[in-house]
């Protein structure tokens, strides 16, 4: 038997996008493939309605047959869980504070160490089909402020806030690389569990886009440097910037713990420049999860975005116009790519700077 996880996320940017069609012609490809008529099971957590769709395929006597069951254990979502937020221009839907009942990733991280507990080592797939950022899948689009909302103080009085520390905020039901996987969130109990469930050749997906703007463009100026080559530069190459602006110098200063007194000739050596996307690597949900679950994670690199198929069946792939993208993480920072030909990263558990 081998298991896979695919989680569809809300469309909270209200464009039209339905991530469970994702996970169905996902199901639909992946048994498609399955020439060998091993035993599988789908399971597909359907945040915005709330349910859990278990496709069986099984084939007794060589016949495929299907089994489905479906629950509906948490609260669908609707409009009415947003705040529209306008700024600068544009409207923003953001999940309100204080809801319970819904999906959160933390049902999803349940579901795996449940499979690790009854059957280990034959979970091949989890896949996120949503919206994203670098800093993981955006299953509502929810807020880690750092404190729950609690009971009023008195009756009738506006709700208590309650600093969480290092526990997940339970208004937020989106993924956050830095405590998902620690104490109290996830004991080390439950993380050998979370472990042991994945296959010997199992792999996380996630395939939503990882774009922070200000990155790809520092990115997007070292290609175009008339000192840059796409392969062979040693580290001690000296670059030599007059076209960053304060966010891109503001954004390698944080990173590289390094001061740029003239904004007006900015000089870093290759060495650091591989080490500042390096860095921001480290720092992604993909390299948190992929570590944690010891498994490879396919994911897009940081800096790169992703689109939905056309054709029969659509999946979700990058953005071809990355291409020197890609060769810079290739043949500078020692990524591989996904089996299928979409262009997400290979997020080895073994990465480092």
């Amino acid at each position: 038997m081998k298991r896979f996880v695919l989680v569809a996320g809300v469309d909270y940017e209200r464009k039209g996008v339905d991530f469970r069609v994702f996970c169905e012609n996902r199901v639909k490809r992946l048994a498609m493939a399955n020439r060998a008529a091993e035993d599988l099971t789908f399971q597909i957590f359907d945040v915005k309605s709330g349910k859990i769709i278990t496709r069986e395929f099984t084939y007794p006597g060589g016949r495929r047959t299907e089994n489905v069951i479906t629950t509906t254990p948490f609260t669908p979502i609707t409009h009415a869980h947003y705040n529209r937020v306008a700024s600068g221009g544009e409207v923003h839907y953001k999940f309100k504070d204080g809801q319970r009942g819904m999906m959160s990733i933390t049902d999803i991280y349940a579901a795996v160490r449940s499979i690790g507990s009854s059957d280990p080592g034959t979970l091949l797939e989890l896949s996120f089909f949503s919206h994203a950022w670098h800093g993981g899948p955006i299953l509502v689009n929810s807020l880690d402020d750092g404190f729950a909302e609690g009971p009023p103080a008195v009756p009738g009085g506006p709700p208590t806030r309650i600093a969480m520390g290092a526990a997940r905020d339970p208004d937020d039901k989106d993924p956050r690389s830095g405590k998902d996987f620690t104490p109290p969130n996830m004991t080390a109990a439950e993380l050998v569990l979370f472990q042991d469930a994945y296959h010997p050749a199992g792999y996380n997906w996630n395939w939503g886009c990882a774009f922070p703007r200000v990155i790809h463009e520092i990115l997007h100026k070292l290609e175009h440097h008339a000192d840059y080559r796409p392969s062979g530069l040693p580290d001690a190459q000296t670059f030599v910037f007059r076209n960053l602006d304060t966010t891109h110098i503001d954004q390698l200063a944080s990173w590289l713990r390094k001061a740029f007194p003239d904004p007006r000739r900015v000089e870093l050596d290759f060495g650091e420049l591989k080490r500042f996307f390096c860095l921001a690597t480290l720092a992604s949900y993909s390299h948190h999860l992929a570590v944690n679950s010891k498994r490879k994670t396919y994911a897009g690199l940081i800096g790169t975005y992703s689109e939905y198929d056309t054709g029969a069946r659509p999946l979700m792939h990058i953005h071809t116009g990355f291409s020197r993208h890609f060769r810079f993480y290739k043949n500078y920072l020692g990524f591989s790519f996904d089996p299928e030909g979409r262009k997400y990263g290979e997020y080895d558990p073994s990465f480092t700077c």
